[in-house]
């Protein structure tokens, strides 16, 4: 779960950074639109001025500010173009920021139904330990002065109690077994194994957002990620951000991510 609260703050940094920029192109736009106004309000001004008495020098002032007009409309639409990209920008943004956020919650949901499935399987070992501490408690009770026909039917009842305390065994070991299982299971979970993050979708834009990201950003938050996890990203990262993140993460951090790298790339060249 770490490594999707890293790539959440890596796009709210984003989000701002593109909200900023932005703010920024539309502020420069309003203030090309009133400086166009001023002009055009001039310009009808001096028309008037020319059609009552004619004066070069008005014309060519005129002139003069129909080119910057028409100059300051060029810049205006670039500026328009440009905070229209932006815009698209953040839409795009928003979008990874919600999948990453469905992919959050389904991993909690993932580990709330592992977690619930080990607690039943956790109780109902709770009540057949019950039962066979009642019975171990009852059965040394049993008073061995009886009669022939007593005796008989306590024969009886052990070799059903026996049979009964072989099931209860079998039932145990089954659970236990199980148990076992689910735990390994959940403990695998929790790990987010590298392996299945290497194939899936979510993983690969992972590695596209790393790529894209500022190295000193990146490098902050895999000081505090998982290092097989860390190792994993670096691994298939450009090699030019790989060597960038690396060298702006803590020198012991980044000692210990390089050589899982080293390690990894072994095993990988060892592979048939």
């Amino acid at each position: 779960m770490r490594w999707i609260k890293g790539v959440l703050k890596i796009k709210e940094w984003q989000k701002k950074e593109k909200a900023r920029e932005l703010e920024q192109l539309r502020a420069r736009a309003q203030a090309l639109r009133e400086e166009i106004a001023s002009l055009e309000e001039r310009m009808v001004e001096l028309e008037k001025i020319i059609k009552q008495a004619f004066s070069f020098e008005k014309l060519i002032e005129y002139k003069s500010l129909l080119s910057k007009k028409n100059e300051l409309e060029r810049t205006l639409k670039e500026l328009e173009k440009e905070a229209e990209k932006k815009k698209d920008e953040l839409k795009l943004i928003y979008k990874d920021m919600k999948a990453v956020e469905v992919v959050k919650g389904k991993l909690e949901m993932e580990m709330r139904r592992k977690e619930f499935s080990l607690e039943m399987q956790r109780s109902n070992f709770l009540q057949l330990i019950k039962k066979l501490l009642v019975f171990l408690l009852v059965f040394p009770l049993i008073s061995f002065d009886q009669s022939a026909l007593q005796k008989k039917v306590k024969a009886k009842n052990e070799a059903k109690v026996e049979s009964e305390l072989k099931a209860i065994s079998k039932d145990l070991e089954e659970k236990l077994k199980r148990l076992e299982e689910e735990r390994k299971k959940l403990e695998e979970l929790k790990k987010v194994e590298s392996k299945k993050e290497e194939v899936s979708p979510d993983f690969q834009k992972l590695i596209a957002i790393f790529n894209k990201a500022d190295p000193d950003e990146a490098g902050a938050i895999m000081n505090n990620m998982d290092p097989d996890l860390a190792a994993e990203i670096l691994l298939n990262l450009k090699a030019t951000q790989s060597a960038a993140i690396l060298s702006a993460m803590d020198s012991q951090k980044a000692a210990q991510v390089s050589q899982i790298m080293a390690r990894k790339k072994a095993q990988f060249k060892k592979a048939p």
